[in-house]
C-alpha cells in the first residue's frame, strides 16, 4: 500500500503554520482546517501522482499543489508512495535554497 512520508522540514513547516494561525492569530479551528485541507491535497496527490504542477526549476522531479490559494505543498512521487518535501506560504519568495538542506 502506498504511504506518505514527510521530511523533517515539512513537519516543521506544518508546525509553524499551525502555530501561527492557532496561537498568533488566536484561531485554532482555522489552523486545524488548514491542516485538514493540506492533508486532503496530499491524499489527492497520493492517489493521482501527476496532479501537481512540475517545479523542476526548484528541485528535480518535484511537484507542487496549491491549498486554499495560500499554501504550497511540494512533493515527489516515489515507488512506494509520496514524499512531502516542504509546505510553504505562497506569498514568500520560494527558491532552490528552500530545498537544499532538507531534513
Amino acid at each position: 500500500m502506498p504511504e506518505i512520508r514527510l521530511t523533517e522540514s515539512a513537519v516543521d513547516d506544518l508546525y509553524e503554520i499551525w502555530n501561527y494561525i492557532a496561537i498568533e492569530q488566536c484561531s485554532p479551528q482555522a489552523a486545524d482546517g488548514i491542516l485538514d485541507a493540506i492533508n486532503e491535497k496530499v491524499l489527492l496527490a497520493l492517489s493521482h501522482p501527476g496532479v501537481g504542477q512540475q517545479v523542476d526549476h526548484l528541485r528535480p522531479d518535484t511537484r507542487r499543489l496549491v491549498v486554499k490559494r495560500r499554501f504550497l505543498v511540494f512533493y515527489q512521487n516515489e515507488e512506494d508512495g509520496l514524499l512531502v518535501l516542504r509546505v510553504l506560504h505562497g506569498a514568500r519568495l520560494i527558491s532552490k535554497s528552500d530545498f537544499e538542506r532538507l531534513r
